[in-house]
Formats: C-alpha cells, sequence, structure tokens
C-alpha cells in the first residue's frame, strides 16, 4: 500500500513538472521574447538620438560669434567702434570680446616657433572699397585687363564691400614671421597652407575658437577660394566641432538649424 501511495505520488509531481513545462515555458518565453525585442528597439532609438544631442554644440545660428557675412551674405549692421578693442601690435583692431583668445593663440604660436604676423583684421566697409578697388585697378593697368573682367578676378579672393568678414571684427588674417620674411612674390598665397606655420595654425586655432573659414575644395559652398592665412572666431567649442568633422561654418550653421 505505502508502495502504491509513493508511485502514486511521483506520478502527480511528474504530471504538475510537466505541465508546468508544456503550458508555463512558452508563455514566459514569448513574453521575455516581446520585451526583449521592444526594449532593443527603444534603447537604440534613445542612444542615437542622445548621441546626435551631445555632438552639436550647445550654440544658437543667431549668436553673434556665428554672424554670416560673405559673397552672398552681406552685413546688415558695421560693427560699432566702441565694440573693437585695438591688439598688441598695436595696428589692428578686432571684436573686443575675442581679443583675450586670439592674444593666447598667439602667445602659443611664439612658444611654438612660430611668432604671428597679422596682415589685416577689422576693416571698415570704406576701407574694403578701398581693398578692392586698388586690386581692380591693378589688374586693369598691370595685366591689360579689362575693367569686368578684373573685377571678376578680383573677386575671387577679395569680397565686395560690405560682403567681407572682415567687417565683422571677427576675421584676421595672419602668417607665420619666417613665412612673411621669406615670400618673394605674395604673403597672401595659397602656398602657404604647405608650410610648417601654416599646417599649426590649422591645428591649434580651434582650441582658441577660431577655424581656417575657408578651406581648401570648398569654394562651391563658402564662394571664397582656399586661403590658410583667413582665420574666423566662432568660440571654442564651435571651433573644435567645426574643425573636427571638416565643415564649413554654412554647413554648420545648416546642422544647427535642423537639430
Amino acid at each position: 500500500m505505502k508502495k502504491t501511495v509513493g508511485l502514486l505520488s511521483v506520478i502527480i509531481m511528474l504530471g504538475m513538472t510537466g505541465y508546468s513545462l508544456f503550458y508555463s515555458a512558452p508563455a514566459e518565453t514569448s513574453a521575455k521574447k516581446t520585451t526583449a525585442t521592444t526594449y532593443s528597439f527603444e534603447k537604440k532609438t534613445s542612444t542615437k538620438k542622445n548621441a546626435v544631442q551631445k555632438a552639436l554644440p550647445k550654440a544658437n545660428a543667431e549668436d553673434w560669434k556665428l554672424v554670416l557675412v560673405g559673397p552672398k551674405n552681406k552685413i546688415e549692421k558695421e560693427v560699432d567702434e566702441s565694440q573693437l578693442t585695438t591688439l598688441s601690435d598695436n595696428s589692428h583692431q578686432v571684436d573686443k570680446r575675442i581679443a583675450s583668445d586670439y592674444e593666447a593663440f598667439s602667445e602659443a604660436a611664439t612658444k611654438a616657433g612660430f611668432p604671428l604676423v597679422i596682415i589685416s583684421a577689422f576693416r571698415s566697409v570704406e576701407s574694403q572699397k578701398e581693398v578692392f578697388d586698388t586690386n581692380v585697378n591693378g589688374l586693369v593697368s598691370g595685366n591689360g585687363m579689362s575693367e569686368a573682367d578684373a573685377i571678376a578676378k578680383t573677386k575671387e579672393t577679395i569680397t565686395e564691400p560690405g560682403f567681407s568678414e572682415h567687417h565683422t571684427g571677427l576675421a584676421v588674417d595672419i602668417v607665420d614671421q619666417d613665412w612673411y620674411n621669406s615670400y618673394s612674390t605674395q604673403v597672401l598665397d595659397a602656398s602657404y597652407g604647405d608650410q610648417p606655420g601654416a599646417k599649426w595654425i590649422a591645428e591649434n586655432a580651434p582650441k582658441y575658437g577660431f577655424i581656417i573659414r575657408y578651406p581648401k575644395d570648398r569654394q562651391d559652398i563658402t564662394g571664397i577660394t582656399y586661403e590658410p592665412w583667413h582665420i574666423r572666431y566662432v568660440g571654442k567649442e564651435n571651433a573644435e566641432y567645426i574643425t573636427k568633422h571638416d565643415l564649413t561654418l554654412e554647413e554648420f550653421l545648416k546642422e544647427l538649424s535642423a537639430k
């Protein structure tokens, strides 16, 4: 009798276990599968979105540092003289809000063996007109170009009055001392980009808030040919992002507007 009861107990326990295995397990597996799939999808979407948000600097396209002035964008209002300050070279002016960053950049360049020479900084619309007209007249008288051809040629490297970044007080044309002392024809020449000083400038300028405003082979976007000497202040975080992702200011502003 005891053996019979024991055998019945074992059979009942096995039956319950079998019920659990064949009934509960599929439901549990299904639940886990559904939960895992949903969680994985949501996590990927969230992570991607956060990555995009973290990649872009916390900047506003309307910020003063990001004002867009160029061949297709005329300056809306000239910088007031009270907004300018003279740099330590005692001959060039910039927006006073960028002066300390430029001076720090210049000091770092000197320590690295590439002391900087400023060729041009802030220029009023009137002074830009003088630069533009002088270049046009030189091409007409010296090269025998027609005025129309001279104007077109000048526009390749010098923007029309009212359309130059130099009006903002945020742009500076610089070369290193060695290049300045050794150039034979024109100090502001695209070949400068191959020099050690120019390479140092391009690599280190973003640490101080500056970018090479007109990169090589981006004329279709900027409207200006390669100018390794022309640096533009956009702020440190923005400059590092722009340089890291090989963007022009125009492309960066487009990204900011789309976020």
